[in-house]
């Protein structure tokens, strides 16, 4: 079972391992570095991203740099989930927001929302990452078919 998952974090360094565990379980990575890019490849794309992994500390880039306060890029991920859900880009697919935001005002943006799973960077080294996203890869073809 493998599948696309779209990656959207400004780390580059730390996330190539969290790619290349993701890619040794079959998936495809697409990463993202900031959510200008990340949304002009979701509409490039149309469909067929299983599993989104979002940040929540990201660079507001032109998309959220002017329209809203994003408290220096703190809350950049919030207004990126929102609009994916909004917009019904992908409305159906899993995302994991990982993150080493602790704030529970920030967290709790993210709580109780159907198919979002929050994980801490911490707890979650690049392969057990990559069994979560099979894991909810595979929750979610389960239910769609």
């Amino acid at each position: 079972m493998a599948g696309l998952v779209l990656l959207i974090d400004d780390d580059k360094l730390p996330m190539q391992f969290y790619v290349k565990a993701m890619e040794q379980k079959g998936f495809e990575v697409k990463q993202c570095y900031e959510p200008d890019s990340a949304i002009a490849f979701m509409e490039k794309k149309a469909s067929g991203i299983d599993a989104i992994i979002l940040d929540i500390m990201l660079p507001p880039g032109k998309r959220y740099g002017k329209k809203k306060d994003t408290h220096e890029g703190l809350i950049t991920g919030v207004f990126l989930l929102e609009e994916l859900r909004e917009e019904d880009h992908y409305p159906d697919t899993p995302v994991i927001v990982l993150t080493n935001v602790k704030n529970p005002d920030t967290l709790n943006e993210f709580r109780n929302k159907p198919l979002v799973k929050v994980a801490q960077k911490m707890d979650y080294p690049p392969f057990e990452l990559a069994e979560l996203v099979e894991k909810l890869v595979e929750t979610e073809t389960k239910v769609d078919s």
